[in-house]
């Protein structure tokens, strides 16, 4: 993988992970579960780029587990707070 890309798709990253944590500081309910789903594929993302550049083989299954786990915890958190 060239550096310049690896570089640039961390820069990217980083710029969508600040994102998504001023997304979940608002007072809603909905920026906050938008702002969790987005962090959750935004740091799978990361580590499958990190895995691919250093050979890591259980990065790719750590990733597709928080992709898992993302959508489901924000289900169970809309499903909590629509109880209340």
């Amino acid at each position: 993988m060239n550096e310049y890309i690896l570089y640039f798709t961390m820069f990217a990253l980083i710029v969508g992970a600040l994102s998504s944590l001023k997304l979940s500081f608002h007072r809603s309910t909905s920026n906050v579960l938008i702002g969790e789903g987005l962090m959750a594929i935004v740091v799978a993302t990361f580590l499958v780029v990190v895995s691919q550049k250093f050979n890591i083989p259980f990065g790719e299954t750590v990733a597709l587990f928080i992709i898992v786990a993302g959508p489901v915890g924000t289900i169970a958190f809309s499903t909590v707070m629509k109880k209340r």
